[in-house]
């Protein structure tokens, strides 16, 4: 069992009752301490280099002064996922948790740096990230790409109160944030998540302006839905024509092509799992949802890589 030291009434309970500590943050707690140990070493040397950017005449050492009132590194990547996995607002979960909202809110912008770009594979779709995970053994045997799948998700967010048509999204009826999500065909993982964008832009010109299908070699096949008609080799459903039916061989095709495709959208819902971006956003700053994105995505390929016995 994990330690319960320097910890609250709510995490202790949610540490003595493994039932609910999946139900609370979709992981096992064997998962958990397994992604903390995993983490804790580059959180360390983070935490060095704030410290002495912040006081670089420091007489202290580092590790002496005031700890985090929730106490062990495990402690805060486990609030930090408890609050990817609700939609509460930081008041709420400071009163749960019985610490003050600034810490919260302090913690939670720190840990995810550390989520949002450590288990999405290193290829052609996310080679600029900054940092590599080479370091990480999960995924030193990662495959090289073959097909990847393509499809766009929305995200309900609140009504803006200027340029609300921008936002508006005809397909969603509502106001929207929109991106780009590609799996990998054979591993079922997530390889690419893009910027979110307003939700009016369309499917395919989002993905061109994120420039993937540049960056992938001819031979690897794309597949997508019918939002990307016009793409190029790619495979595609036939649409409906106006006013006529499609062929039986269509219908068969396009069958085939859905049950091929459906993957993506299992991952879709793996990251909106995430209550944070599959409830209404309440975030303004776009650079934070993208880094909430980039850590579902990762925590989605976290579990999967996990029990599939590639840890």
């Amino acid at each position: 069992m994990l330690s319960k030291k320097k910890t609250n009434k709510f995490i202790s309970k949610i540490l003595s009752k493994p039932y609910l500590f999946k139900r609370v943050t979709t992981l096992s707690i064997e998962e958990m301490k397994l992604l903390s140990e995993k983490l804790e070493l580059e959180w360390k040397i983070i935490e060095k280099e704030r410290l002495l950017k912040n006081n670089p005449n420091r007489i202290n050492k580092i590790g002496q002064g005031r700890k985090y009132e929730l106490g062990s590194f495990l402690n805060l990547l486990l609030v930090t996922i408890i609050y990817l996995r609700t939609n509460i607002g930081y008041d709420l979960l400071s009163l749960l948790l019985e610490v003050d909202q600034a810490t919260i809110k302090r913690l939670v912008k720190r840990v995810i740096l550390l989520l949002q770009d450590r288990f999405i594979p290193k290829t052609l779709l996310s080679k600029n990230k900054r940092r590599s995970n080479s370091i990480d053994d999960l995924l030193d045997e990662f495959p090289e790409l073959e097909d990847v799948i393509f499809d766009g998700t929305e995200c309900a967010i609140k009504r803006p109160k200027k340029r609300q048509k921008q936002s508006y999204s005809g397909k969603k009826k509502r106001h929207t944030k929109k991106t780009q999500i590609a799996i990998d065909k054979k591993t079922k993982l997530i390889v690419g998540v893009s910027p979110p964008k307003k939700g009016k832009i369309h499917d395919k010109k989002q993905l061109e302006k994120t420039n993937w299908n540049n960056k992938l070699p001819k031979e690897i096949k794309r597949y997508g839905d019918s939002g990307y008609q016009g793409m190029i080799d790619w495979i595609i459903p036939d649409k409906k024509p106006k006013g006529k039916e499609l062929t039986k061989k269509q219908k068969r095709n396009n069958k085939k092509i859905c049950k091929e495709r459906i993957y993506v959208e299992h991952a879709i819902r793996g990251m909106k799992i995430f209550r944070r971006i599959g409830e209404t956003i309440s975030i303004k700053n776009n650079d934070f949802l993208y880094n909430i994105l980039l850590a579902s995505a990762n925590l989605y390929n976290f579990k999967r890589l996990v029990r599939q016995g590639l840890s």
